[in-house]
């Protein structure tokens, strides 16, 4: 009989690695890990709301909250209440964060080349197509 094997185990794996590397070489910033939520908002044309934030990391509105939080404490985010409902707040990077967002991306590059390292960009698109085409899979699935 062939053995099951879950994918989330080898997918487990790799971000276990991936996000050590990336802690490791992102250390002196201390932001706990969560330099996604920088690298997103970032990205961003302006503030944006806590529940919008959950939404891009595919995470919880408590756990948000959480991140948040400790990013705020760290001088890295900026919190605004809504003035017209104060339950909403926005977010955004302050003018520390901003500065270290291109040493972020540096880092994040420097960890993607050891990543790929001896693997062609042919495998790695077919990776990306096949991670991509199971991702939509699951989501089909949920509706």
């Amino acid at each position: 009989m062939k053995h099951t094997q879950l994918i989330s185990e080898n997918l487990r794996l790799i971000n276990y690695l991936y996000n050590k590397n990336l802690a490791k070489e992102l250390s002196s910033i201390k932001v706990n890990h969560h330099f996604e939520v920088l690298l997103i908002l970032a990205k961003q044309k302006g503030p944006i709301t806590q529940n919008k934030l959950a939404e891009l990391l595919h995470v919880d509105k408590s756990r948000v909250v959480s991140i948040v939080f400790s990013l705020e404490q760290r001088k890295m985010l900026i919190v605004k209440t809504n003035p017209a409902d104060r339950r909403q707040h926005y977010i955004s990077l302050s003018p520390h964060a901003l500065v270290s967002i291109p040493f972020i991306e540096t880092k994040i590059k420097q960890v993607n080349e050891l990543a790929n390292t001896g693997i062609s960009e042919e495998k790695l698109d077919t990776f990306f197509e096949v991670a991509e085409a199971i991702m939509q899979n699951l989501t089909k699935k949920e509706h």
